[in-house]
């Protein structure tokens, strides 16, 4: 998208200098307005953004690693956005803890558990894991989901937790949580660039939104939804989209001016070294005047020709 914006205006865009607070943009991110954006277009990122109401990228850290497998099966989702609703109606809430000891390591995620290094610090905090201790509990965890491992450093985490005046029952449950975490979840680190791409490809979006989804489109396959779905998505936000052309299209998508025009690859049947030949037949020697010169310059197959005319091409 950034190359596109350069061939097209003769600027380049440094995403690392992009404003990171632009209320536009995360306007369309609460409102759940994120078809083709990295990480937070899926129907249950969507519905979760409309409720927890990301407002900078701390939030949006937050939010690309809480819709995973890992903070689904310990049970973070529903809490974690339950009490960031009551936040936001009292923001002296004070969300409730399993022990007082995991206020500090869970303190930004409002209580529950969605960073694979929580891991470690609550095993630290509540049960006195030694550093050691905790990064073999989480490579147990790490190792093809083992439960049995995991379940290996339950006695531990139980009798430290019993000897720092944790109930067992509260251990119990705590331990609960990290092994239901197990399944799969991010480390901060990771969340965090995810979330700035998050942001990034949401503004690009905002901002330019023929380049950006010229550029999707001829980065497909990738994300949740077809072309089609993308192309009226980009209608709906007022981007022109033009059908493909045999005097007009490239074999990839192209700009023409702010409007996207398709490109031949997307011609069903037509293969992209076929595109690519028609393009260079027509850059090398002039548009075509007929379908039959079309035929005769090419040398496509009927099949081919039959599907550039049924496309409108």
């Amino acid at each position: 998208c950034v190359e596109e914006v350069a061939r097209e205006h003769g600027k380049t865009i440094d995403l690392s200098r992009i404003p990171l607070d632009d209320q536009a943009v995360y306007g369309e991110i609460q409102a759940a307005d994120t078809v083709g954006v990295f990480q937070i277009e899926s129907r249950a990122q969507m519905q979760s953004l409309l409720r927890t109401l990301p407002e900078n990228l701390d939030d949006l850290t937050i939010q690309v690693a809480l819709v995973r497998p890992g903070p689904i099966q310990g049970g973070a989702v529903h809490p974690y956005i339950d009490r960031r609703a009551k936040l936001r109606l009292d923001p002296a809430f004070e969300p409730p803890l399993d022990h007082p000891s995991l206020r500090e390591p869970l303190q930004e995620t409002l209580g529950v558990i969605v960073f694979q290094d929580q891991v470690l610090e609550v095993a630290m905090a509540l049960s006195g894991f030694t550093i050691g201790e905790a990064e073999g509990l989480r490579r147990a965890m790490s190792r093809k989901r083992s439960l049995e491992a995991i379940e290996a450093f339950r006695g531990r985490f139980v009798e430290g937790a019993v000897e720092r005046g944790v109930g067992e029952d509260v251990a119990h449950e705590v331990f609960d949580k990290l092994v239901g975490f197990s399944g799969f979840g991010f480390p901060k680190s990771h969340a965090a660039a995810f979330g700035l791409l998050a942001y990034q490809s949401a503004w690009l979006r905002h901002h330019h939104p023929a380049e950006f989804l010229c550029a999707l489109l001829n980065a497909q396959p990738m994300g949740f939804y077809p072309p089609a779905s993308l192309v009226r998505d980009a209608q709906r936000r007022g981007v022109e989209v033009r059908s493909p052309d045999v005097n007009c299209s490239r074999a990839e998508c192209a700009l023409e001016g702010e409007a996207v025009r398709i490109g031949l690859e997307y011609v069903r049947s037509l293969g992209g070294e076929e595109a690519k030949e028609v393009a260079a037949e027509r850059e090398r020697a002039g548009p075509f005047t007929s379908l039959r010169e079309l035929a005769q310059r090419t040398g496509l197959e009927r099949a081919r020709l039959e599907a550039l005319v049924a496309s409108g091409a």
